[in-house]
């Protein structure tokens, strides 16, 4: 399967088969529909790291220089995150509690 981007490509999420999210180097995103891959307008040009939501309509990525966005099934909107580490990884437990690491021992967690 080919994803329509030359950019390199570091993390995929999604709820079902027919909405998953990949994110990439200088502010890439994807959206795959079941049938094939579209770019989504993001709101960096941060290469991404993490990805990760509760829904189509709740997804979230991380990256570098302390990128978060979030994605609310139409925008990809900035956070804030306090810090200007690359972050890598991102991961929740439920809609409100969500955990960000990244270099230098970054531990982050938010309830959006």
């Amino acid at each position: 399967m080919t994803s329509g981007t030359t950019q390199a490509l570091w993390a995929v999420w999604g709820t079902s088969a027919t909405d998953v999210f990949a994110v990439g180097d200088s502010g890439t995103v994807l959206h795959f529909d079941g049938v094939g891959w579209s770019p989504m307008l993001g709101a960096t040009s941060a290469n991404l790291y993490g990805v990760w939501g509760t829904s189509g309509t709740s997804v979230y990525a991380v990256g570098a220089r302390g990128t978060i966005l979030h994605f609310d099934g139409s925008t990809w909107s900035p956070m804030p995150s306090g810090t200007t580490a690359d972050l890598y990884g991102i991961w929740g437990t439920t809609p409100t509690t969500v955990f960000v690491v990244g270099g230098g021992g970054t531990v982050l967690r938010g309830t959006p």
